[in-house]
């Protein structure tokens, strides 16, 4: 995953998302997904935000699944992309899921 870090700006409206909108946190299990024909139009105005930040800033992007938290309290990002998507073919090969933690969006990747 490539992705261009946030700014704390950023970070903070998908924070306030993920306390304001706990219809879009999800313990899933597998292939458990958020139904969203169940959600109000406010929460799925707050996706479409959460999707405008990411598709900005993760190449191969393609949309949000839902917020997780962490046994550790670490909150990530559920999310579908081109796993290998680069700058010249964002929308290149195998489509899948993956999950990246709030923190390292502004951060970048924990060692």
């Amino acid at each position: 995953m490539k992705i261009e870090l946030i700014t704390p700006e950023q970070h903070e409206t998908l924070l306030n998302i993920f306390k304001s909108f706990p219809a879009l946190t999800l313990q899933n299990k597998g292939y458990e997904t958020i139904n969203k024909s169940l959600l109000s139009v406010k929460e799925l105005e707050a996706i479409k935000e959460v999707e405008n930040i990411l598709k900005n800033q993760i190449i191969g992007f393609n949309h949000f699944k839902n917020f997780k938290v962490r046994i550790n309290g670490d909150i990530c990002i559920r999310l579908d992309y081109n796993w290998t998507a680069d700058e010249e073919n964002p929308k290149h090969s195998f489509s899948g899921v993956g999950y990246i933690l709030l923190d390292e969006l502004l951060n970048g990747f924990k060692n």
